[in-house]
Order: structure tokens, then sequence, then C-alpha cells
């Protein structure tokens, strides 16, 4: 499985990579899918996607209310009814993950969008918010393992995509671009082996890490981009499309 993931800032190396050729380079031709883990505009997405060709899967940031739709879209009553996917996933070309997960080869994806509470703006969410959506996407992986075994189907491994970090992990100290406690809770049982987030940018921070590990989950900020493969036995290669963006 080789995966390219973006967030939060478009990259242009990757944007000149693409143009290089009708289909990319050979850098990514062999990508699988993209990822996008939330804070890019609606073009952006639409031109890495088109380009590429391959299955896409994301979910959206805090900023993605005021990106695609505007001033207008602004009610908390109407994101709510917005954000089940079906618009989103239309409007894209892709699969939404919030709060969903999808089956892609031999994984599992799943995903949580937008950020910590932190102002009156519509897609945030307190812990206690997330925790509800957290233990909803566990429950649904537990009975998409069940019948697995059922029908003796392969165990497939977690993959999970959010925006916002996990607390302790990549993340900072105010409530803005702090992580989700909860999200512990996902790693402890779920045990997923790869975790890919956003929203906290590593420049300008004196030597802010962007991988870690918890238990045996890889957490990646992917900021600008990241191309991620998994090889046998679930070892994982992580490198950026440039040295030098």
């Amino acid at each position: 499985m080789k995966i390219l993931a973006v967030s939060d800032i478009e990259d242009l190396s990757l944007e000149r990579l693409i143009e290089a050729g009708e289909s990319g380079s050979k850098k990514l031709e062999d990508i699988d899918c993209v990822v996008s883990c939330g804070d890019l505009s609606k073009k952006y997405l639409e031109f890495v996607t088109d380009a590429l060709n391959k299955d896409f899967f994301f979910v959206s940031g805090n900023h993605f209310i005021e990106q695609f739709y505007g001033d207008v879209f602004k009610s908390k009553k109407f994101v709510k009814k917005l954000y089940k996917g079906k618009w989103l996933k239309y409007s894209f070309g892709g699969s939404d993950l919030h709060a969903k997960i999808e089956v892609f080869g031999d994984y599992i994806f799943a995903g949580f969008g937008g950020a910590m509470r932190y102002n009156p703006g519509p897609f945030q969410f307190t812990e206690r918010e997330m925790l509800r959506l957290v233990r909803k996407v566990i429950f649904k992986i537990r009975v998409k393992r069940f019948f697995d075994v059922l029908f003796f189907r392969k165990r497939k491994e977690i993959i999970v995509i959010s925006h916002a970090p996990v607390e302790g992990v990549n993340d900072c100290d105010d409530v803005c671009h702090k992580g989700f406690s909860c999200f512990k809770e996902f790693i402890h049982k779920m045990k997923p082996l790869l975790w890919l987030h956003g929203h906290v940018h590593p420049e300008g921070q004196r030597k802010k890490p962007t991988q870690a590990y918890l238990e045996n989950t890889l957490i990646l900020n992917v900021i600008p981009s990241k191309i991620i493969e998994i090889g046998k036995k679930s070892r994982i290669f992580v490198r950026q499309i440039f040295n030098n963006r």
C-alpha cells in the first residue's frame, strides 16, 4: 500500500511533480490512494486527485466551511445537517471519512474531521462530542471485524485519518492546536497501524516533532505532503516529495 497524504498547505513541489507529466512522475505513478487531512482548498484537491486518478479519502479541517461554502453556510445547525458525508462525497469525488469507515484493499480506513473547540466556529468539537464519534467508529469496526471472522475473511489493519492530532503527540499547548484525549482510547482499544493528521504546522516551531509512536501506532503529521508506503510485515516507510519545498 502506497499513500499520498496532504494537509493544510498547498505543496508547490507536489504541483511541479504532477505538472511534469500526464500522470505525475515515477514517484507518484504507483500511488494507491490520496488522503487529505483537511484545510486544503477544493481547487487544489481536485487538481491533485484529477491528475493522479486514484481513490481519494478525506476529512475536513476546522476551516472547511469558509474555504468551500463561504459565510452563508456558517450556521451550526446547517453544518450538522450538511456534514453527514453525502454532499461532500459528491462534491469531491472521494469518500468523506468523518466518523465513518471504508474498506480499501487489506485496510480499514477511519476518519475524524475538525479540531478542538476554541471559538464559536461551526466545525469544532468538545472532548465529549469527539468521544461519542470515536466510540461510534469503534463499534462500526468491531461489527466489520465480526463479519470478517464469520465469513473467514482476512483481518484488516486500521488506518486513521484525522485533522487534529492525538493529545500529547505532535500537538501544542494552546486550545486550538491541542489534540483529542479520546483518540488515545481509540488507539488503546483498536490498535491502528497508522494515524495520519494535519492541523499543527511544523514551520516556525523549533524542533517540533512530526511523527511518533503511541503504543504500536505510528502517528504522523503529514503537512504539507508525505508519501507513506506500507510494506511486508506492516513495515512503514515515510518520505517527503522533496527535502525542500
